[in-house]
């Protein structure tokens, strides 16, 4: 959080922002400017300018994670596997981050001040669904030790207190509360439009990229009105958002939380001043009653058709206006979901019969085309692998599929990708996991050691991947340097670069998720 007012040495990073001036810190390779306010907000409401201060605050330490963290968790262990990941010895356990419902705050990590360049400014929206996560974790020291982007990630409100639907309910000051975590966002892109050249950033070549929720997330920016102009790039990781909630539904989710907290459908407005861990509960409860049933859907606490900030769905049934405006690159790993496995041992174990009946489970009357389809395919492969890799094409890359055709046949410029470095962490059963190009997009491989492993390969992928993200951020095309040739993303072909230990680019290699699954779709 923006510390009170201070002094500054000479030898301290001063900025100079439309709010007023700011004390960064020099890190190893590059400067950093922490928990600086972008807006300040009341619950469910829109978003606000910041106040303007005098002399020079201090910007050295994160600001505040949106609540998020559930007091009664469920028993067992956490869902997410990467809990299971071996510490190095005697390494002490992450500290727990501060959570405020005042939580808009961002990150900026810059190669240099006041040099005469204007980079291409990289803007990193946090994954976590739309429930949960932070931009206070994220690094953006290895791009910006580089010299050639400046960095942004971001907090905003999540979950509840973000996307409680209350227009049909109280409307009036909380007509806007459905979509209120995306306000803070394009607030965010305001302040960066407004303030990002002080840093070293070009306000004309702004990308917005992130991982599961952040590609949703991005995705709503890219069909929404009020966003338009305020970035000029999309990067859509593992994250497709082809539909989000309808009104009707989004309504009901907010009768089930009234009920959860003891309120009546009449004092819907006392939401706005219940304490915020009984709202917290109140949304874990209904989030635990209303899970989704495959990764794309979202059942309950998630942005909302509305007539001023999304008309319409993205990419659903095609894309959106002014989607196709802006250059995306979009793509997923090759077996997403083991992420997702943490609580879940069985689905590494599977025999043949387990696997014939999970398969069912998500493929329905489709069972026995996906099941040959995948026997052909992976004669060698366990039952359990084979399921890990159909599930994960059900999940991710058939939804993935989809949004880069509908963006391409818009007339989109579009760039597809595919990670498939196998993880060798907890055995090698992990394949190429969700999030795992996290440390990659970044050039941060050190930080995640535990599941890159060893030795050369994932600091040279760290660099490839990472080059040609800023390239797409700086020109909208990600050619160039040692890379391949990346082509355009059209439907007929479907070309997509492959990124494991080399790097290619091949054609439609989706195709059996797409042939194979087109029907489950359904959206």
């Amino acid at each position: 959080m923006t510390a009170p007012i201070a002094r500054a040495t000479t030898t301290e990073p001063i900025v100079e922002t439309a709010q007023g001036k700011l004390r960064g810190a020099r890190a190893a390779n590059c400067l950093v400017f922490r928990g600086i306010r972008y807006a300040a907000a009341d619950r469910f409401q829109a978003p606000r300018a910041p106040a303007a201060w005098a002399g020079i605050r201090d910007a050295l330490t994160p600001g505040a994670s949106a609540p998020q963290t559930n007091a009664n968790p469920p028993p067992g262990p956490p869902y997410v596997i990467l809990a299971q990941l071996p510490r190095p010895a005697n390494a002490a356990p992450p500290p727990k981050l501060p959570e405020s419902e005042d939580c808009l705050f961002l990150n900026v990590w810059t190669p240099a001040l006041n040099d005469g360049r204007k980079r291409p400014v990289m803007v990193w929206l946090h994954g976590g669904f739309f429930y949960g996560g932070t931009g206070s974790t994220t690094d953006g020291s290895g791009i910006a030790g580089r010299g050639d982007a400046v960095v942004v990630s971001i907090n905003h409100r999540l979950n509840a207190f973000g996307y409680t639907h209350l227009a049909d309910l109280a409307g009036g000051e909380f007509a806007e509360a459905g979509n209120a975590g995306m306000l803070d966002i394009a607030a965010a892109l305001r302040w960066v439009r407004e303030n990002i050249a002080a840093f070293g950033g070009d306000p004309s070549r702004v990308m917005v990229f992130g991982t599961s929720g952040g590609g949703m997330k991005t995705s709503f920016l890219m069909a929404s009105p009020p966003a338009r102009g305020l970035f000029a790039r999309a990067g859509v990781q593992s994250g497709p958002g082809l539909r989000f909630m309808e009104r009707d539904t989004a309504s009901a989710v907010t009768e089930r939380l009234l009920r959860e907290v003891g309120l009546t459908n009449a004092q819907v407005r006392d939401l706005a001043t219940i304490p915020a861990d009984r709202l917290l509960a109140g949304y874990h409860a209904v989030a635990a009653a209303m899970k989704p049933t495959r990764f794309i859907d979202l059942p309950c606490f998630a942005p909302v058709i509305d007539r001023k900030w999304l008309p319409q769905h993205p990419f659903s049934p095609g894309a959106a206006p002014g989607t196709a405006a802006i250059p995306m690159l979009i793509g997923c790993n090759a077996q997403e979901m083991s992420f997702f496995w943490g609580n879940d041992p069985a689905a590494f174990t599977l025999d043949e019969a387990g696997y014939e009946a999970r398969v069912r489970d998500f493929a329905g009357e489709a069972a026995p085309a996906v099941l040959a389809a995948y026997a052909r395919a992976y004669p060698d492969a366990t039952p359990a692998r084979r399921y890990l890799q159909a599930f994960s094409d059900y999940s991710l890359a058939l939804p993935v599929t989809a949004q880069a055709d509908r963006h391409a046949a818009a007339g989109g410029t579009t760039y597809a990708y595919r990670l498939d470095y196998q993880s060798p962490a907890l055995g090698g059963k992990l394949g190429a996991l969700h999030t795992l190009e996290g440390s990659l997009l970044f050039d941060t491989p050190e930080a995640s050691r535990a599941l890159l492993g060893p030795g050369d390969a994932p600091v040279r992928l760290a660099r490839t991947m990472s080059e040609a993200w800023v390239r797409f951020a700086a020109t909208g095309d990600p050619n160039g340097g040692a890379l391949p040739r990346w082509p355009r993303y059209e439907p007929k072909r479907r070309d997509t670069m492959l990124f494991d230990t080399g790097t290619s680019a091949v054609s439609d290699p989706n195709r059996r998720a797409r042939e194979t699954m087109a029907g489950l779709l359904r959206a």
